[in-house]
């Protein structure tokens, strides 16, 4: 599984919006990035309402094997 951090949908955002200011866009593309700015704060407002900014701080892994493995001694 994949996971999006927060921090780089902000960094997003902000090239997204530089990508805004420049005058040479068509209208197909400003439509394009605003789309997607407003996609990218969907994302970033769910991210922090379920709380997973504090979520996947630090993983620890275990041995499955050697749980089940003791288990049967």
């Amino acid at each position: 599984m994949f996971i999006i951090k927060i921090k780089a949908l902000k960094e997003t955002i902000s090239f997204y919006k530089v990508e805004l200011e420049k005058e040479g866009l068509t209208e197909r593309e400003r439509d394009k990035y605003l789309k997607a700015l407003k996609i990218i704060e969907k994302v970033i407002k769910g991210k922090e309402r379920s709380g997973e900014k504090e979520k996947h701080k630090e993983f620890i892994a275990y041995n499955h094997k050697a749980v089940f493995q003791d288990s049967k001694r």
